[in-house]
């Protein structure tokens, strides 16, 4: 019931709150038609997208492994798709997501394993360019979000000393983190796309402002300029400079996510996190 009402929640917000996004929608317009490499600035529309996928938890400061989880996903927000120069296309969406994962959703746990359960929600944002006209659309994006992870055991009495400390750091409430994630979307029609991803998700067992806003800041500021360098790449060099602009941003986002694994507020000296590292496939529809 908690469940069914925190997802009426997200949508019911994301729905009241479209005026605000249509009027930030419209400055977007303007800012990136400045752009010599924009033909065209999409409109925003809602979409709705369920996702599938395989889990792995992880703590580095312990021997014994965690089981594999199944993932059930649904993100909810607003789209579009700008029309570029060179038959290029540039993706920008916002959203709100609701995620389980759980056992019963994939494989069970070994005799030797930390069997596990959490549920999260959050917000986000997922950017890139791709190759496409009129037909068939091909992206590589990359997004980056914030959460919160409720992370519950799953047979905690049977659990040794070191497996159970993990639990009781984290405690029963949900815990604040982030999440970045790599893939490709292909638009199969203008309403209708499939999705792939890889993302790695850190869950805080405290929230630290001021070295956490610090370390998102380093990490943000070399993005930024990934961003703004990207632009002139792909003016320069129309077909290969969107796979090099992912494959940056790509790199930087899974070498940050691997600092955070073994210091939560990296590059300031803090402890290790749960991390969650997951694969999924979706289908996305825009309306």
């Amino acid at each position: 019931m908690r469940k069914s009402t925190l997802f009426l929640v997200l949508i019911a917000l994301l729905l009241l709150c479209q005026p605000v996004f249509s009027q930030v929608d419209e400055l977007d317009a303007v800012e990136r038609s400045d752009s010599e490499l924009v033909l065209k600035s999409g409109a925003y529309i809602r979409f709705l997208e369920f996702n599938y996928g395989w889990s792995s938890p992880q703590f580095k400061g312990i021997d014994q492994s965690f089981a594999s989880l199944g993932m059930l996903e649904l993100k909810a927000g607003f789209t579009s798709v700008d029309s570029l120069q060179f038959n290029l296309i540039s993706l920008d969406e916002h959203f709100a997501f609701i995620s389980g994962l759980n056992g019963d959703y994939g494989s069970s746990a070994g005799a030797d394993e930390i069997a596990s359960e959490m549920t999260r929600f959050g917000v986000g944002n997922r950017m890139g360019y791709g190759y496409g006209g009129s037909g068939v659309k091909f992206t590589m994006y990359n997004q980056d979000a914030l959460d919160w992870t409720k992370l519950t055991p799953v047979g905690y009495d049977a659990m040794n000393e070191d497996a159970r400390a993990i639990f009781d750091r984290y405690g029963t409430s949900y815990r604040f983190g982030q999440s970045m994630e790599a893939g490709v979307k292909v638009n199969l029609t203008p309403t209708f796309a499939l999705t792939a991803g890889a993302e790695g998700a850190v869950i805080l067992p405290r929230t630290i402002f001021w070295p956490w806003l610090g370390s998102v800041a380093i990490y943000s500021g070399i993005e930024g300029a990934i961003e703004m360098w990207s632009e002139n790449l792909i003016e320069s060099s129309p077909t290969a400079g969107p796979v090099i602009a992912f494959l940056l941003r790509t790199g930087v986002s899974w070498g940050y996510y691997s600092l955070l694994k073994g210091d939560m507020n990296w590059p300031f000296d803090y402890e290790e996190p749960v991390t969650v590292e997951s694969f999924k496939v979706g289908a996305n529809f825009a309306f």
